[in-house]
């Protein structure tokens, strides 16, 4: 009897310690094998700024287990090269960011969330952003028309507009650099009184604002001096001339040292004209020259009229046959190059190198430069940060090819000129 007991109790304490293996057994798989790896998505990067984004990604599902990592992976390829922790405690199903500064307008960036549990990593959906470049304020002025001629007390109306990929705040029309008129939004409308003014020449300048940057366009006016109108008849007294005399005056071919004293550079096969400074930076070059050198042609495309050396026409016209016909790729859309042209400016100006008379002649006075989208592109254009900027693909596409070299090295890349 007493050794059934015994034996009845010894079995109770096996089967005991075998169900509490097995519960043991239980919960060491529970904890360390069953569940799952976490459900990771990556959301749509919300970009707050220039040269700054916020991503975002949420965990839909732990799998079960404790969150030990998680944040995203990224950087300007796809093969997402760095890597962002999050060290603040995650809440289930709740969304987490991170912010990225220091991003270089006009490219494009990739990312990827991730979470880390004991079952593994799980990553969501690559996605990507561009970094919009917020570009200046292009200024268009419909009236008047460069190297207008006025007379004193002419009234003459001012007109022009701007556009812009963010909001245009405000105008200012500045006349020799004081300001005339402002007004708020993308268009300035202006009647200009010249009753009071002086005969001469006036620089108009034309500023549009966005939040952040400046865009500008200008034109020279030359006001004349009013003739006076003197009525002889009403003077009885007035002597009469009862015979007409005329004198022939000598007129010297490019020669003419007391009208134009300065001699400009020889410009390569383009020659060599005497000119006078005038006011502003702007010269006159002996008529002589420019009516035997200077010709007026029709931009393909553009179908619009400009006056360049009749040695460069032949590029000019060249130029332009590419851009009316050409196209390029950018961000996977099939555009025109023609498309890729907000303003025109030039070609034969008569002046100084930025309207300093200190300085040397500009090529715009030999009729051989244009400028293109000016009102952006008097800087340097990196080919590595901005593949598509307007002016690069121009350049490869079009001026290049037609003979002309590039501004860009010295950080004027709305400047184009034929070279020969």
């Amino acid at each position: 009897m007493d050794g059934e007991v015994f034996m009845n109790k010894k079995h109770s304490w096996s089967l005991a310690i075998i169900v509490m293996a097995v519960f043991m057994s239980l919960a060491f798989y529970y904890s360390v094998y069953a569940g799952d790896k976490p459900v990771v998505h990556t959301s749509d990067a919300a970009v707050k700024d220039i040269g700054t984004a916020s991503i975002t990604g949420i965990i839909s599902d732990g799998g079960g287990k404790e969150i030990s990592k998680y944040g995203f992976r990224w950087g300007p390829s796809s093969d997402l090269s760095q890597e962002v922790i999050c060290d603040t405690a995650l809440q289930a199903d709740k969304s987490f960011a991170v912010s990225l500064s220091d991003l270089q307008p006009g490219n494009t960036y990739y990312f990827q969330a991730f979470a880390v549990n004991v079952r593994g990593i799980s990553y969501g959906e690559v996605k990507d952003f561009t970094v919009p470049v917020n570009a200046i304020p292009v200024v268009s002025i419909s009236s008047p028309e460069d190297n207008l001629n006025l007379t004193q007390g002419e009234i003459l109306a001012i007109s022009a507009a701007a556009e812009d990929d963010q909001k245009v705040e405000s105008m200012n029309l500045y006349i020799n650099d004081s300001l005339a008129h402002s007004v708020e939004g993308d268009a300035l409308n202006y009647d200009w009184d010249t009753g009071s003014l002086s005969p001469g020449e006036y620089l108009l300048k034309i500023s549009a604002q966005d939040d952040r940057q400046e865009g500008h366009k200008q034109l020279m006016v030359l006001i004349q001096e009013k003739s006076e109108v003197i009525n002889l008849a009403i003077n009885d007294q007035q002597p009469r001339n009862t015979e007409s005399k005329s004198e022939s005056i000598p007129i010297s071919r490019s020669v003419n040292n007391y009208k134009y004293p300065n001699l400009s550079k020889v410009q390569g096969s383009f020659g060599q004209f005497y000119y006078r400074d005038t006011t502003g930076g702007r010269i006159e070059i002996d008529p002589i020259w420019v009516a035997e050198n200077i010709v007026t042609i029709t931009l393909p495309g553009l179908n619009k009229q400009v006056q360049v050396h009749k040695d460069a026409a032949d590029n000019f016209i060249t130029a332009f046959n590419y851009i009316k016909n050409g196209t390029a790729m950018i961000n996977g859309k099939q555009v025109s190059l023609l498309s890729l042209i907000k303003s025109m400016d030039g070609t034969f100006v008569t002046r100084h190198v930025n309207w300093d008379k200190s300085r040397g002649l500009s090529n715009h006075s030999w009729g051989i430069a244009i400028d293109i989208n000016a009102a952006d592109h008097f800087r340097y254009v990196n080919p590595s940060w901005e593949p598509n900027d307007p002016n690069l693909i121009l350049w490869e596409k079009a001026f290049k090819p037609a003979g002309f070299s590039w501004g860009n090295s010295y950080s004027d890349a709305m400047h184009f000129e034929v070279l020969k």
